[in-house]
C-alpha cells in the first residue's frame, strides 16, 4: 500500500513533544511492513541546522493564500531508506520554534499551517507518488481532507 504521512514534525527533523515520536515511529514501522511509506514535513530551520543529509529541491510549487502567491521548495531527504518530503518556504518555517517563541505562538500559525497543507497536496502533483492513504497528524495538517473534499475533489 502508497501512505503518505504528513506531520508538523517527526524525529529526528523537528521535535516539541509525543507527535513527533509517533510520527517519526509509525512511518518507519509501516515502511518495516513492506508499505510504500513516505514522509512530509515542514523544512524548519532546525532541520537545516542539524546537518541532516538533504537533496536541494528542483520542485517548486506556487500556493496562492490570503492575497498572495506563495513559493515552495521541495527539499529531499530518507529515513531508514524512507524518502522524507520537506517543504521549503523561509517566510513561514525559518523561524526560531515550530510553533512559536518565548512571546507566545505565531499570530500567523494558521496561515504557515494552510500553506503546508495546500503545498503537500500541489507537490503531489508533481511527485511520481499517487498515494492510497494520506495519513495527517494534528491541527496542522486537518486542512487536508478538507481541500481534498472541497476545491480537490474533481482532481484525479
Amino acid at each position: 500500500m502508497k501512505i503518505l504521512m504528513v506531520s508538523s514534525e517527526a524525529v529526528p527533523f523537528a521535535k516539541t513533544g509525543g507527535l513527533a515520536d509517533v510520527a517519526g515511529a509509525l512511518p518507519r514501522a509501516l515502511h518495516r511492513l513492506g508499505h510504500d511509506v513516505r514522509l512530509a514535513l515542514p523544512a524548519y530551520r532546525c532541520v537545516s541546522e542539524a546537518g541532516l543529509p538533504l537533496l536541494k529541491g528542483r520542485r517548486s510549487v506556487s500556493v496562492p493564500l490570503d492575497g498572495r502567491l506563495h513559493k515552495g521548495l521541495l527539499r529531499q531527504g530518507s529515513l531508514d531508506d524512507m524518502p522524507v518530503y520537506l517543504l521549503e518556504n523561509k517566510e513561514f518555517f525559518h523561524r526560531d520554534g515550530l510553533y512559536g517563541d518565548a512571546e507566545g505562538d505565531y499570530s500567523d500559525n494558521p496561515l504557515r499551517f494552510a500553506f503546508f497543507c495546500r503545498a503537500v497536496l500541489a507537490l503531489l502533483r508533481r511527485l511520481d507518488f499517487r498515494p492510497d492513504i494520506i495519513h495527517i497528524n494534528d491541527w496542522q495538517t486537518a486542512l487536508i481532507p478538507v481541500y481534498l473534499r472541497t476545491e480537490l475533489r474533481f482532481d484525479p
